[in-house]
């Protein structure tokens, strides 16, 4: 586990993740999971509350209605559940240097605003240290044409409340983590020019070949005309 870095690409439904994820598993010693139901929030709230109790009480008789707490070591459950992540759910193989996952489950149905929604994702450099966040948005008018979207009560105002919440959490992230940690990028203007993808991952500090980039992006461009995923 020293050895690895960690990136995630942080987005919503049909704005092109898919395509994404593919031109960074093309890069030799890179695996970058799909996505996992967000289930890393299961594991921020588990945390949370093991940290309040042990916190809050420290109780070690039988009798006491916290008995228990005085043993509880977040720290250790900490480090436990990174170790379980990353043997269980992102599962580098040997020669893998970077490793990670997409999710698209921070739409405002999700996570309802900026705060909380860069919470998570500081939260995600407490489990993997050193985490790289690559946050993708589309314009949120074509991606209501997209896919499930189209069935969606209210598609366009959520996703605009969406796109909102990635652009600030991108703000707060780089003020929290140090500039180059998180980089935002546009679908409507990286799938007419990758270059914007590359810039960004070599922003934060990936080690980025252009020619891979764009060879997966055209292929995965070309196949998926109809929706992004």
């Amino acid at each position: 586990m020293p050895d690895l870095r960690f990136l995630t690409i942080v987005t919503f439904g049909r704005s092109g993740s898919t395509a994404l994820q593919a031109a960074l598993n093309a890069h030799p010693g890179t695996i970058i999971r799909g996505e996992n139901y967000a289930a890393l929030r299961g594991i921020e709230d588990y945390l949370a509350a093991i940290s309040a109790a042990a916190d809050r009480h420290h109780s070690g008789k039988a009798h006491h209605p916290w008995f228990g707490t005085a043993r509880l070591d977040p720290n250790a459950i900490l480090a436990d559940q990174r170790r379980h992540v990353v043997e269980y759910l992102l599962r580098p193989k040997p020669g893998t240097r970077w490793c990670g996952f997409k999710e698209v489950r921070y739409e405002v149905g999700h996570i309802a605003d900026p705060d909380a929604l860069a919470g998570h994702l500081l939260f995600l450099n407490t489990l993997l240290p050193g985490m790289r966040y690559l946050v993708n948005v589309r314009d949120p008018q074509a991606a209501a044409r997209s896919g499930w979207w189209r069935e969606h009560p209210d598609a366009i105002a959520a996703l605009e409340g969406t796109v909102g919440n990635m652009y600030a959490a991108t703000e707060t992230l780089n003020a929290a983590l140090g500039p180059g940690r998180a980089a935002l990028i546009d679908h409507d203007r990286w799938s007419l020019d990758p270059q914007i993808v590359i810039d960004a991952l070599a922003e934060i500090g990936y080690p980025v070949d252009a020619s891979i980039v764009r060879a997966a992006l055209a292929e995965h461009l070309t196949h998926g005309k109809e929706g992004r995923s």
